[in-house]
Order: structure tokens, then C-alpha cells, then sequence
């Protein structure tokens, strides 16, 4: 036969327990509605940041044929895809270490590690040099680093 203490504890427990789903009921609602509107305002705020971008891009082809040549070379560089594989692909077939390809591109040792490794991605001043590595000779390699 349970004793009075056991019914206590049992009835308290499923008090408590009703009470907190109560209370994260009541909290997750709350979350729901700060998430929506987050996403309203990133929406809001991505809609913002892509009219201004719009703008100038309209201007340059308006402009004098030098000035939209200069637009054709920032294209050529967002369009040069370079993936850590082919980093470390066209490295090895030049045979260099990681630390002179850093002297090539004015980085450090570290800094080729972690784009060979994916952990970060090559800045845009680093990815002329990065394309050249595809088309470059071992002598004028040579010849770069003063060897």
C-alpha cells in the first residue's frame, strides 16, 4: 500500500511537469513569432542591400566603352573558380612547397595550409595570382622566385 509520501511526490511531479510544458508551450510560441520576424527582416534588409547593388551596375554601361572594359575584368575574376583541390593540384605539379607559393602571393605559410584545407577561401587580391598558376611554366616559375 503507498504511503502518503509517495502520492505526495507522484501528484507534485505531474503538477510541475504540467506546469513547465505550460511554460515552454507559452515560450515557444514566443520564439516562433521573434523567428518570423527575423526572417522578415533579413528578407527586408536582402531586398534593401540588392536595389542599391542593382543601381550602379546600370550606370557603367551607360558610360564610355573604357570604363565598362574595366567592369569586363572584375567579371573575369568572379568568374575564376578556384576550389582547394585545385590550389594544391597546380602546387604540386609546379613542385612547390606551400611556404613559397605563400612568397609568390605575399601570404603566409599558414595561409595556403588553410585554403588547400577549405577552412578559408582566398581574397579577391590573391585570385589573379591563383589563375596564373594554372597557365605558368616551371621556368618562369623559377624565374619569379629567383631561383
Amino acid at each position: 500500500m503507498p504511503t502518503l509520501a509517495a502520492l505526495l511526490k507522484e501528484e507534485i511531479g505531474k503538477i510541475v511537469r504540467k506546469e513547465v510544458q505550460d511554460q515552454m508551450r507559452d515560450l515557444n510560441k514566443t520564439v516562433r513569432a521573434q523567428r518570423d520576424a527575423l526572417a522578415r527582416l533579413e528578407k527586408q534588409l536582402g531586398s534593401a542591400k540588392a536595389k542599391p547593388a542593382a543601381k550602379p551596375a546600370a550606370k557603367p554601361a551607360a558610360k564610355p566603352a573604357a570604363k565598362t572594359s574595366k567592369a569586363s575584368t572584375g567579371d573575369k575574376r568572379k568568374q575564376l573558380r578556384i576550389s582547394p583541390d585545385t590550389i594544391k593540384k597546380h602546387r604540386k605539379r609546379l613542385k612547390l612547397s606551400q611556404a613559397d607559393l605563400g612568397k609568390l602571393l605575399n601570404v603566409s605559410t599558414n595561409t595556403v595550409l588553410r585554403w588547400e584545407a577549405g577552412t578559408s577561401k582566398p581574397r579577391s587580391k590573391h585570385l589573379p595570382g591563383l589563375g596564373q598558376l594554372r597557365s605558368i611554366s616551371k621556368r618562369d616559375l623559377k624565374k619569379q622566385l629567383g631561383e
